[in-house]
């Protein structure tokens, strides 16, 4: 896949984030009308949050593929993106979060499969 291709996917997905927030906010203004339930708001804002995260994610990798490859260059470049750095931080999308989440994720799994293999005995 070339970065091209990547450039393509990331303004499909960026097209469904804008819908997604104008969505939301109908959703938003649906409850304030009393449409729907504050539990249905839930269950919606979940699937927004799970889209945000597909989003900012794909953010990143597009950040990381435009980074100089020299190192001084890099640094600058960082520096005069300091809130993107903070952005993608914040919407745990950078790599240190994802690492950390996913660390998480394989922790309680195996927890889950341990506790599974003590049932068995």
């Amino acid at each position: 896949m070339a970065i091209k291709d990547v450039k393509v996917y990331y303004y499909n997905m960026l097209g469904q984030y804008l819908e997604m927030k104008e969505d939301l906010k109908d959703f938003e203004q649906a409850l304030k009308d009393g449409h729907i339930t504050e539990d249905k708001l839930a269950d919606v804002t979940k699937d927004v949050e799970d889209l945000q995260a597909n989003y900012h994610r794909l953010s990143y990798i597009l950040y990381l593929l435009e980074l100089p490859k020299r190192k001084d260059k890099k640094t600058k470049y960082k520096k005069s993106n300091l809130v993107m750095e903070k952005y993608f931080a914040d919407n745990n999308a950078d790599m240190d979060a994802v690492i950390k989440e996913n660390e998480s994720i394989l922790t309680h799994l195996r927890a889950e499969l341990k506790k599974l293999s003590e049932e068995e005995k």
